[in-house]
């Protein structure tokens, strides 16, 4: 049975979450509906990465089996036909069948978008709105979770992942305008991980905190001492990479906000 592999972007305001739930509107419904639609039978969906309710995707990738004789013109365009506008697949290819959206991934990447305004009715949903941030400093400390850690400070109850270790590859922070954009990538992330980290980060960054507060957060392996957790508001999922044989699309980069 041909493997395929999609790319997707969807407004996360209105749906909870991407995991199919079934009394509530997620991302992963919306498509399966569709592309069973298509193919005039079940397609099931598996994804690079849940993401929560609220939260936002322009690179999502998630992969599917079927049989129907279907050209990928012929997916794209009826999925589209029928799913929301929130929903958008910008890409379907034909994978070789060892291809798993989630287990072949090599990493992810998520940015977390602040608004430094008490009030911004354009960013109502798509960002954190606060005040007085310092994006310098904010990127300083976010150097300290380069390389492999012991997250657990940042982990959100309920997470299933065995390992509380995951590996950062890059984290900055940078000023565009009244933005703030963090940008992160791992190769895996734990429930709520990046939303704690943007949390901690934001109370050092505005004083609230002492200089010294995220590293003691990472060290001390307790998700207590971590604060808050940033609202969903902010959050992207900004792309998949993936070993080349694969030859999946690139991660698309997020211009728009540098």
């Amino acid at each position: 049975m041909p493997t395929y592999a999609i790319g997707i972007e969807y407004h996360g305001t209105v749906f909870h979450g991407w995991q199919r739930q079934a009394d509530q509107n997620t991302v992963q419904g919306d498509l399966e509906k569709a592309l069973s639609q298509v193919a005039n039978s079940e397609v099931l969906l598996s994804a690079a990465g849940r993401t929560d309710a609220g939260v936002h995707s322009m690179g999502q990738v998630a992969s599917f089996c079927s049989d129907s004789d279907r050209g990928l013109d012929q997916w794209l365009r009826g999925v589209n036909s029928l799913t929301p506008q929130s929903i958008n697949v910008t890409w379907i290819i034909q994978v070789e069948d060892t291809f798993h959206a989630r287990f072949s991934a090599a990493a992810r990447r998520y940015l977390y978008l602040f608004m430094d305004r008490k009030q911004d009715v354009h960013a109502s949903d798509l960002a954190w709105s606060l005040q007085c941030v310092d994006a310098d400093l904010m990127h300083w400390h976010a150097q300290n979770l380069l390389g492999e850690h012991d997250f657990t400070s940042f982990r959100g109850a309920g997470c299933q992942a065995d390992s509380p270790y995951r590996r950062v590859n890059r984290c900055l922070v940078k000023r565009v305008g009244d933005l703030i954009v963090l940008d992160i990538e791992a190769n895996a992330f734990l429930l709520h991980m990046v939303r704690n980290i943007a949390g901690v980060l934001t109370a050092v960054a505005n004083g609230s905190k002492p200089i010294t507060w995220a590293e003691e957060v990472l060290q001390s392996r307790d998700r207590s001492a971590g604060g808050v957790t940033a609202l969903p508001d902010g959050l992207y999922f900004s792309g998949v990479r993936y070993p080349e044989a694969f030859k999946i699309p690139l991660p698309p980069e997020p211009c728009k906000f540098w």
